[in-house]
């Protein structure tokens, strides 16, 4: 038997009542809803037994033991049974329609609705909610809405305390235009402090990291079979309209011993990006000699043999007092990049494992289906994400009554008979099924 803990808490729900009928007598419908803030008001004690009063909770209206009123409760209450299963349970559609005697197509159309009903109604609730970025850290990654090789992906962005910052759907050919509108819909206050990038291998992640220039850095876990284990440790520099990425090779357990020596490869890339040219004759102030002379020179001291681009290097991690030191091969800037992350992975695997457990927590058995709309995928999944953190579906006003002939079957039978004509009126004459 199925229980449903804090029902009405977990599913904020309300529902409006029908289109108020014409040459009404009745003023409360214009005034009050009713539906969805009935209540049990005890009993009216009959000769042989015991009828449930109802009262509305919001303008303290009375319904004695009104047949239609009573029947809304329960109805209500059904609902929310059902969405508690659908959202909090997590049952799958199919045993859910065949339990409660709903057609299956029925009730799919009705979670979707819903879904978009929630979504329209809550948007900034759900999505633009600020949250704190302890150490400054963001995981990125994408996720399938199905199995694997599904198109409609998601791309996620969590906080080191397990949180969703933001989600986004994956337009096709555009991932990078992708995770960046994803990432952007993050508040900005909370973007604002991110000095610490962890994502997987995928490239289109580096817009992030070289928008944010050297104030951060970006790990990435390589998953490919022959790369496994393996972590890059990057940051990008700008060199005017140009940038210097700086990159640190080494694994996933780097600060998982107290190993205290720490052997790297290391290299310092150029990014060459495009420059704007300008038509017609060059003005006087594109003439002078000595425009950009900064970044120029650090190119080419850059370019220059004596340069080193590449190499290995040893540095000393103290355990106990969390700091580095420099040994052969070693620079300054390797310090400053890898001091942060000691702090944050000491005793610890540098994976993306964080990310990737907050997908099958969101996903589970409800979210994860695949849709075949990829907005209605990215809303769904969104809600879920709401749903794990937050354990409640937002107050949501619900139109109309879905589901309503199905749940509220009349189980009074019928009788067997046929209709006579006396006067004015007709009546149903019973037929008896037999002679004594």
């Amino acid at each position: 038997m199925t229980v449903y803990l804090a029902l009405d808490e977990k599913i904020r729900i309300n529902f409006f009542s029908a289109p108020i009928k014409r040459n009404s007598k009745s003023t409360s419908q214009q005034m009050c809803a009713h539906i969805g803030s009935i209540t049990w008001d005890g009993f009216n004690t009959l000769e042989h037994k015991k009828e449930h009063r109802i009262q509305c909770s919001l303008c303290g209206k009375r319904f004695g033991n009104d047949l239609e009123m009573l029947n809304l409760l329960l109805y209500q209450e059904k609902i929310k049974k059902i969405l508690y299963e659908l959202f909090i349970l997590k049952y799958p559609l199919t045993g859910i329609a065949i339990r409660w005697g709903i057609p299956q197509d029925k009730l799919s159309k009705f979670k979707r609705s819903l879904v978009l009903q929630v979504f329209q109604q809550n948007s900034e609730v759900i999505e633009q909610k600020i949250k704190a970025l302890p150490r400054g850290v963001i995981l990125g990654d994408e996720t399938y809405m199905g199995s694997r090789g599904n198109s409609n992906a998601e791309i996620v962005f969590i906080n080191n305390d397990y949180e969703t910052l933001s989600t986004g759907p994956v337009d096709e050919g555009e991932l990078k235009q992708s995770i960046l509108k994803a990432f952007n819909k993050i508040p900005e206050t909370c973007r604002k402090k991110l000095k610490i990038l962890i994502t997987d291998g995928e490239p289109s992640y580096k817009a992030i990291a070289k928008l944010f220039g050297s104030k951060v850095i970006h790990v990435v876990q390589l998953h490919n079979k022959d790369q496994r284990g393996e972590i890059i440790i990057s940051k990008f520099k700008k060199l005017g309209p140009h940038f210097l990425h700086y990159k640190i090779y080494t694994h996933w357990k780097a600060f998982y011993r107290d190993k205290h020596e720490l052997k790297f490869k290391w290299e310092i890339k150029f990014i060459k990006e495009k420059i704007q040219a300008k038509r017609g004759r060059p003005r006087n102030s594109d003439k002078i000699k000595h425009k950009n002379v900064k970044w120029r020179q650090k190119l080419e001291n850059y370019q220059s043999d004596s340069f080193k681009k590449e190499g290995t290097a040893k540095i000393y991690v103290n355990f106990k007092t969390n700091k580095l030191s420099m040994r052969a091969g070693a620079n300054k800037w390797m310090i400053l990049m890898l001091t942060p992350l000691l702090k944050i992975f000491k005793g610890k695997h540098a994976t993306t494992n964080l990310i990737e457990s907050k997908h099958s927590q969101v996903k589970g058995s409800g979210a994860g289906k695949k849709q075949r709309d990829k907005e209605y995928g990215h809303v769904l999944f969104t809600l879920h994400a709401f749903l794990v953190e937050y354990g409640h579906i937002p107050f949501t006003n619900l139109t109309g009554r879905p589901l309503y002939n199905y749940l509220m079957k009349d189980e009074k039978k019928k009788k067997i008979g046929y209709r006579i004509l006396e006067g004015k009126r007709i009546f149903v004459q019973t037929v008896l099924n037999g002679y004594e």
